[in-house]
């Protein structure tokens, strides 16, 4: 890949679309449902918020058990994406302020554009197709593509290579510090915006850039950023 081709990778879930409140209730759904009641209120493992940090087979395996088989694991894995789906169907998909615009002109430019989300690949290519943003993304990387989720630097390893860039001619925008922590981890920068983590939060995790939305940000400026020759 040339210089003149650089890749730009977002993360989805709170980065590109506002659905963090649809799948924490998600959780706490299932966290009634499947985790024993007398660990509901007294285990702080329970608590949603933890759950919303972690891959999905992840988060299943901590109320299932470890040892849970394979196929009752896919089975509550598809259920789960099913559920956040449809309390997305029936509320809306909402993309954040700025975020559609950024990607078309990103596009525009000529950046490659890539995809690295926990979600599940029908969750995430309905998502993008709701927002009619899915002709725009070049790759598309899940979970479930890769030997280890975020915080581990996998996901975003796997979507370089597809685009067929390398860290120097790649950055992310994330809104998790396990996010931030895995584009870190495979030799990306980071731009992060605080939608669902806050300031402090994204700089321990080692943003490189933090933003309160994406309306602060223009095509130009992610094009600096691309090459080290933003404003201080």
């Amino acid at each position: 890949m040339t210089l003149n081709s650089p890749g730009f990778i977002f993360d989805l879930d709170g980065t590109i679309v506002d659905s963090t409140a649809h799948y924490r209730e998600t959780w706490a759904e299932l966290i009634r449902e499947l985790a024993p009641e007398e660990k509901q209120e007294t285990e702080a493992a329970h608590d949603p918020e933890i759950f919303l940090r972690r891959a999905t087979r992840d988060n299943l395996r901590a109320l299932l058990g470890e040892n849970v088989a394979a196929g009752e694991l896919e089975e509550q894995v598809a259920r789960q994406a099913a559920m956040g789906r449809a309390k997305m169907r029936a509320r809306g998909v909402q993309a954040h302020d700025g975020m559609p615009e950024l990607i078309r002109a990103l596009h525009t430019r000529g950046v490659q554009l890539g995809l690295a989300t926990a979600a599940e690949r029908p969750n995430a290519e309905w998502t993008l197709e709701q927002l009619d943003l899915r002709e725009f993304f070049d790759v598309v990387v899940v979970d479930r593509d890769v030997a280890h989720g975020k915080p581990a630097p996998d996901i975003y390893v796997e979507t370089m290579r597809q685009l067929g860039v390398d860290a120097q001619h790649c950055a992310v925008m994330e809104d998790s510090a396990t996010g931030v922590r895995a584009a870190k981890a495979a030799g990306l920068r980071v731009i992060a915006v605080v939608t669902t983590h806050s300031r402090r939060e994204l700089q321990q995790a080692g943003a490189d850039k933090i933003v309160e939305r994406a309306t602060e940000l223009s095509a130009d400026d992610v094009m600096d950023f691309l090459r080290g020759t933003e404003n201080a």
